[in-house]
């Protein structure tokens, strides 16, 4: 008879989880990288299940630190991630704020600490690309909606 473990320990630790549906999700294709690795270091900042979310403090000077790119990649990374639904500004900052604190984020994908009885929103997955900004144009006055005229 085998003496020991018979399941695998999990290990102590903090970790961060990306769970298949949201790699799968067409709203985490269209991001780029940057924008990615943005992502992953704002749920290294969630601490779990009634914690923090909503409460998660990050700057575009630390992004822009964290990930080695520059200060308006960082706000584009943070633009972009708030456009296809995976974060929200729970609370806005700037340096017109007494006391210069970071803005305050939200990840969709958990429920709001904040505010009690608030489940997560999960608002990237009702992303598709064809509410995309960045579709192509069919405005009636767009080069690619005039016939073509032959002289």
């Amino acid at each position: 008879m085998r003496k020991g473990r018979d399941k695998r320990e999990i290990p102590a630790g903090r970790y961060v989880n990306l769970r298949e549906y949201m790699l799968a999700s067409p709203a985490w294709e269209a991001l780029d990288c940057n924008s990615r690795c943005l992502y992953v270091e704002l749920a290294r900042r969630y601490r779990g299940p009634n914690s923090n979310n909503g409460k998660i403090p990050y700057s575009v000077r630390e992004a822009a630190t964290a990930l080695a790119i520059g200060r308006s990649t960082a706000c584009r990374c943070f633009d972009r991630l708030q456009e296809l639904g995976f974060i929200k500004v729970a609370k806005r900052s700037g340096f017109n704020i007494k006391g210069r604190v970071s803005t305050e984020w939200l990840l969709t994908e958990f429920p709001d600490d904040t505010k009690t009885g608030v489940l997560s929103t999960k608002e990237f997955m009702k992303w598709t690309p064809e509410k995309s900004f960045h579709g192509p144009t069919s405005e009636p006055n767009s080069p690619t909606s005039e016939p073509i005229r032959v002289l």
